[in-house]
């Protein structure tokens, strides 16, 4: 525990909003390398369109020979060089959502359990705050670092969508998509939150929602190609991100409800066990 981050806890703000601003405050410069390297890799892959889009056919005749269900894996369902097509097997299949989970997982097990373990979750707790609002407020911390990254890397091809020649693909079905894409997120980065609130532990939060992570995806992937894993298809997260994509279909049910189905009965019940824990 450093002597910095003590002070800092002891002196979080009984206002409400304190330990949320004193989150934030805590994680800008990290959140700020993070976002240039969203918007970077974002302006990479939106830049590239035109080049594929050039020479499309070729990479459609390529889809065409592979079973229909890599194309669905890879997002790629429209094809390739179709905007749509493009975005979501390039980046909002794979890379993107993955780097936000990676930094959601990364925060939500440090919110407690790794301020726990750290030792410097019990000087915050000595102000006059709740272990309820402690634990709510940060969570709240973990869901705008997440929106911000995800405002970063949409907002940067929602921009640009004219050199890019996104054209075709409208400001709704950017929103759409980014909103789809930092629920499943923070979908992830909730059960993290819940597990690590619980068990103080933070090997065992990271384990749950990485492990979760990886589980439902697999479960999505394969389920084009294993009847047993067709079955469970509806389970999987990935599913209801993935279709109908926003980035086609714009708002979808699926995306949108879904994922807070989960989401708040998972920091519900996080929050309260935390409330009434002894802590290590």
């Amino acid at each position: 525990m450093t002597t910095t981050a003590t002070t800092t806890a002891r002196r979080a703000p009984a206002a409400p909003g304190g330990v949320l601003r004193q989150m934030l405050r805590e994680r800008v410069r990290s959140l700020l390398w993070w976002s240039i390297a969203v918007g970077a890799l974002a302006a990479i892959t939106g830049g590239s369109y035109p080049t594929v889009k050039e020479f499309g056919s070729g990479f459609d005749e390529m889809m065409e020979q592979m079973p229909e269900g890599v194309s669905e894996m890879l997002g790629a369902s429209s094809g390739l060089v179709t905007p749509d097509g493009y975005l979501n097997s390039q980046f909002y299949s794979n890379i993107f959502p993955i780097l936000l989970l990676v930094f959601g997982i990364m925060v939500a097990a440090w919110t407690v359990a790794g301020a726990e373990r750290e030792g410097t979750l019990e000087p915050l707790l000595a102000n006059p705050v709740s272990r309820t609002r402690v634990a709510l407020e940060r969570f709240a911390g973990v869901a705008v670092l997440l929106a911000v990254l995800t405002l970063v890397g949409t907002g940067v091809l929602a921009a640009l969508r004219g050199p890019f020649e996104l054209d075709p693909l409208g400001l709704n079905v950017f929103a759409a998509v980014g909103v789809a894409t930092f629920l499943l997120a923070l979908l992830f980065a909730s059960l993290t939150f819940a597990v690590g609130a619980a068990t103080g532990s933070k090997g065992a939060a990271i384990a749950v929602g990485a492990g979760l992570a990886a589980a439902t995806y697999v479960v999505f992937a394969l389920s084009a190609f294993v009847d047993f894993f067709d079955d469970l298809r509806w389970t999987s997260p990935w599913h209801w991100f993935l279709e109908p994509s926003p980035l086609t279909d714009g708002w979808t049910p699926a995306s949108t409800l879904l994922p807070l189905a989960v989401i708040v009965p998972a920091v519900v019940i996080g929050t309260a066990v935390f409330a009434r824990r002894d802590l290590r």
